[in-house]
């Protein structure tokens, strides 16, 4: 990716590579949050507490994550 500054302070230009602008980092993390609760859910056979151990987080927070992200297992 090529980012250039630009005649004004604090401004750039950068190369999106094709990404639409639905694509920003914020909505990429959140993305790949779930991706890997859902992986971590699956792999622990739906055990939340051997699932918060693969993810490195607390059970409680593992739960509030289920239901932000509306998962079920």
């Amino acid at each position: 990716m090529e980012i250039q500054g630009s005649d004004q302070i604090g401004s750039f230009k950068a190369d999106h590579a094709g990404l639409s602008r639905k694509g920003k980092l914020p909505d990429a993390i959140h993305e790949m949050e779930k991706q890997m609760i859902e992986k971590a859910m699956v792999r622990s056979g739906g055990n939340q507490r051997l699932a918060s151990e693969i993810l490195g987080i607390t059970e409680r927070m593992l739960g509030y994550r289920l239901k932000h992200y509306g998962l079920k297992f």
